[in-house]
C-alpha cells in the first residue's frame, strides 16, 4: 500500500467506503460523476498516485433486474486536474475490469480483467497509449496484478502455474514497448501471492505458502531469493500488507496464541507484535514513509473494532484517543478502522462505526512548523454537506443585484418627468428569502437624481447600498453587503411606448461562516471575499395600452443581464478550513408582465403587478478550491429554478410636488421570497 501525501488524502476519502458514496449529491461534489444512482452500486479506491493527482479503483453496478450474476464491474480513474472521473471499461472480449494500483504520476494503472477467459493481469499507459495483457506463468491459466512501480514500468502480481500459485514481476521496455513476465523465485516449491510493490520497483511484499499450506509473510528484492519474515510467538501464519517508502519497514498481520495481531518488521528487530486493544484481533494496514507510524484495525471488547495508530513512544492507541490527546472532543469512540496514512503520519483515513468515511488530523508536535489548522476528525459525507448548503458565491450577489434592478426600480413609468423637470428620490426594498435552514433578510436602499431634458427623455442616476444574509446548517451563515451605482435612461418610442435602459455596477463583501461537525462537537471556519457585479436591463413599457372597467393596464417586457465575480479567499479558524478559488458567473433573465392601475381618488391609485420570468441558465457556476492540506474540490453549481411567477399589490400617491409608491411583492423563485418596495420623490 502506498502512503498518502497530505494533499492527496481527501481525494481518496469519498471512495474509501460504500457508504461514503451512497449519496449522489456528495459523489457529484467530489467529481465521482460515474457512480450511478442505482441502488446497490458500490465502489472502492485501490490506490492513489504519489503526487496525489490520480485515484483509481473499481465500481460495481448491480443488474437492474436483480440478477447478481449480471452485475457489471468497471474501473475508474479520477484526476484532480479536472475533478472528474473517467470510466475504465473492460477491453473488447472481456466483461469486467478492476483496477488495483497506479504509478507515481498517475499515467499508468494496473488491474485485472474478467469474463473473456480466466482472470488476467492488465496494464495501461495513458502516455504511451499502450494496453498490455500481462499473460500467464508457464502452465498457468490466470494472473493478477497487485501493484506497479512509481515509473509504471514494473508490475507485481501473482498467478497460477504448472507448479501452483507463484509471484511474478512484469517488466516493460519503453523502447520496444513490450513487456516480459518473470516468475519470482520461491522456497521449496511454495506457493506465493503478492500484495504490493515499492515505489522504485525493487521490493515486492506478500506471503509464501509454508509446508502446512499456511501463509508466511515475505518480500522479494530484485535478483534475490524471497525472504520470509517468520511468525509471532505462538503463531503459525502471517501476511505482509504494506511497506515504508524504501521497503525497510514492513507491516501486516500474524497469528499468535490469542488470535491475529498487527506486526511491524525490520531487519534489525525482526517481527515485532504491536499488540491489540482488548482480546480481539488486530491488523496493520498502512505505514508512514519513514516506517515510524503504523495504522490499522483492532477488535474491541463488547464487539466492533477501532482504528489504531501506533508509534514506538505511544504504543498502540485508538485513533480516537490520539485525537483526544490533540484536543479533540469525543464523548465516545467513533472510528471502526484506519485504512490509510499520510506520508508524514499526521493524517489518518478510514471508516467510522456508522459506516461513513472519515479523515482525522492530529496536532503538530514540530515547533518549527508554522501553526495551521487544528486537530480534528470529520465524516466526509457530513463535512461535504457543509459545502452543499453554501449559497454558491455568484448566486447570492446576483440575487441582490436583481432585487435592486427589478424591485423598487421595476416601475420606470413612475419615474417619468416632463421637459425641464428635475426630481430627487429615495427608494428601497426590504424583504426575506427562504432556504432549507430558515428565512434570512435582504434589502436595498438608494437615493438619486433625475432630469428630463425633453418630454421624450428622462435621465436618472442612483447610488445605493444592499444587504443579504442567509442562515446555513449548524449556525453558519452567508452575508453579502455592498454599494452600487444605477444609471438609467427612459425614451419615448411613440406617445405611449417607452424604452428604458438601466445599468448596474456594484462592489461588495461576502462573509461566509461555515459550520461542520468535528468529532462530537461543532467547528467553524470563516472567510471573506470581495464581489463585483456588472449588468444592464432593457425594458419596453406600453403605457395604458388598454382600459377595462376603469383599470388601466400597462404590459411590459424586459431582459436583464448580470455578471458577477467573487474573489478567491481562504478560511480561517476551525480544524478543516477550505480555500475557495475565484468564481465567475452570469445570469440572463426575460420577464413578461402586466401592470394595472385603478384611480381611487385624485391623489391615490391602487396598483398591482403580475409577472412571469424565465432565466436561461439552469445551474450556477461551479465552486472550486481545496480543503486545506487534503483535497481539491469542484462543487457543482447550485441548480437554478428557471421559471417563476411574481405578484405585487400597492398604492401610488401624489400631493403637489411629492409622489410616492408602496408595493408588496411575492415570488415563487427558489424556496420563495417576499419584499416591500417603497419609493418617494419630490419633483421641481
Amino acid at each position: 500500500m502506498t502512503s498518502l501525501s497530505p494533499a492527496s488524502v481527501g481525494r481518496l476519502l469519498a471512495l474509501l467506503s460504500t457508504s461514503a458514496l451512497s449519496t449522489p449529491a456528495i459523489a457529484a461534489d467530489f467529481g465521482w460523476d460515474l457512480i450511478a444512482d442505482l441502488s446497490g452500486t458500490t465502489s472502492s479506491a485501490a490506490a492513489i498516485s504519489a503526487d496525489g493527482s490520480v485515484v483509481v479503483g473499481t465500481i460495481t453496478t448491480p443488474d437492474p433486474m436483480g440478477n447478481p450474476m449480471a452485475a457489471v464491474t468497471s474501473g475508474f480513474r479520477w484526476t484532480s486536474a479536472s475533478g472528474t472521473t473517467s470510466a475504465v471499461v473492460a477491453p473488447f472480449g472481456w466483461t469486467s475490469i478492476s483496477l488495483t494500483d497506479v504509478s507515481a504520476d498517475g499515467s499508468v494503472y494496473v488491474g485485472n480483467v474478467f469474463g473473456g477467459s480466466p482472470v488476467q493481469a492488465y496494464r495501461t499507459s495513458i502516455t504511451d497509449g499502450t494496453q498490455d495483457f500481462l499473460g500467464f506463468l508457464p502452465g498457468g491459466t490466470s494472473s493478477r496484478a497487485t501493484g506497479v512501480s512509481g515509473d509504471g514500468n514494473i508490475v507485481a502480481g501473482w498467478g497460477g502455474s504448472a507448479a501452483g500459485n507463484r509471484a511474478f514481476r512484469w517488466i516493460y521496455d519503453p523502447v520496444s514497448r513490450t513487456g516480459t513476465l518473470n516468475a519470482l523465485p520461491t522456497l521449496s516449491g511454495r506457493g506465493a501471492v503478492t500484495n504490493g510493490i515499492s515505489r522504485d520497483g525493487r521490493v515486492i511484499v506478500g506471503a509464501l505458502q509454508d509446508a502446512s499450506f499456511l501463509p508466511e509473510a515475505a518480500y522479494w528484492v530484485e535478483g534475490s531469493a524471497p525472504v520470509t519474515l517468520g511468525y509471532l510467538t505462538g503463531g503459525n501464519q502471517s501476511t505482509a500488507r504494506a511497506a515504508s517508502a524504501d521497503g525497510s519497514v514492513i507491516v501486516g498481520m500474524a497469528g499468535t496464541f490469542s488470535g491475529q495481531n498487527a506486526f511491524r518488521w525490520t531487519a534489525a528487530t525482526g517481527m515485532v507484535e504491536l499488540g491489540k486493544l482488548g482480546s480481539f484481533n488486530s491488523e496493520a494496514l498502512d505505514v508512514s514513509a519513514d516506517g515510524a507510524i503504523v495504522v490499522g484495525r483492532t477488535g474491541r471488547s463488547g464487539g466492533g473494532s477501532s482504528g489504531f495508530r501506533w508509534t514506538e513512544t505511544t504504543g498502540m492507541i485508538t485513533v480516537d484517543d490520539w485525537l483526544r490527546q490533540s484536543g479533540v472532543t469525543l464523548a465516545s469512540d467513533i472510528t471502526s478502522d484506519a485504512n490509510g496514512l499520510s506520508a508524514d503520519g499526521k493524517t489518518v483515513v478510514g471508516v467510522l462505526r456508522n459506516g461513513k468515511a472519515y479523515v482525522a488530523r492530529g496536532a503538530s508536535t514540530d515547533p518549527s512548523v508554522p501553526s495551521g489548522p487544528s486537530a480534528g476528525i470529520i465524516a466526509v459525507e457530513d463535512y461535504m454537506q457543509s459545502f452543499n448548503g453554501l449559497p454558491r458565491h455568484v448566486f447570492v450577489p446576483q440575487q441582490v443585484a436583481d432585487l435592486a434592478m427589478n424591485g423598487a426600480n421595476s416601475s420606470p413609468m413612475f419615474h417619468r418627468l416632463a421637459a425641464g423637470e428635475r426630481a430627487l428620490w429615495a427608494t428601497g426594498d426590504l424583504g426575506a428569502v427562504t432556504n432549507d435552514f430558515g428565512t434570512g433578510p435582504t434589502g436595498t436602499g438608494e437615493i438619486g437624481f433625475a432630469h428630463a431634458p425633453t418630454d421624450e427623455v428622462t435621465l436618472r442616476l442612483a447610488l445605493g447600498t444592499s444587504y443579504s444574509k442567509a442562515d446555513l446548517d449548524l449556525g453558519g451563515f452567508s452575508r453579502v453587503q455592498g454599494s452600487y451605482v444605477l444609471p438609467e435612461v427612459s425614451m419615448a418610442l411613440s406617445p405611449r411606448v417607452f424604452a428604458t435602459l438601466t445599468g448596474f455596477a456594484s462592489i461588495g463583501d461576502l462573509t461566509m461562516r461555515r459550520a461542520y461537525l468535528n468529532g462530537t462537537g461543532t467547528d467553524v471556519s470563516e472567510g471573506e471575499a470581495d464581489t463585483r457585479t456588472l449588468g444592464f436591463r432593457a425594458r419596453l413599457d406600453w403605457l395604458d395600452a388598454f382600459v377595462v372597467q376603469n383599470v388601466a393596464f400597462t404590459p411590459y417586457a424586459s431582459f436583464t443581464h448580470l455578471t458577477t465575480k467573487t474573489n478567491g479567499y481562504e478560511e480561517t479558524g476551525g480544524s478543516f478550513p477550505a480555500r475557495f478559488d475565484e468564481t465567475k458567473g452570469s445570469s440572463n433573465t426575460v420577464r413578461l408582465g402586466l401592470d394595472a392601475r385603478l384611480q381611487l381618488t385624485q391623489a391615490v391609485s391602487l396598483i398591482s403587478r403580475a409577472e412571469v420570468a424565465h432565466r436561461f441558465e439552469n445551474q450556477a457556476a461551479n465552486t472550486t478550491g481545496e480543503i486545506i492540506g487534503f483535497s481539491a474540490f469542484d462543487l457543482s453549481g447550485a441548480p437554478i429554478e428557471q421559471n417563476w411567477l411574481r405578484g405585487g399589490i400597492g398604492l401610488q400617491t401624489k400631493s403637489g410636488p411629492f409622489e410616492g409608491q408602496l408595493m408588496f411583492n411575492a415570488s415563487s423563485e427558489a424556496d420563495g421570497s417576499y419584499w416591500l418596495s417603497a419609493s418617494t420623490r419630490v419633483v421641481f
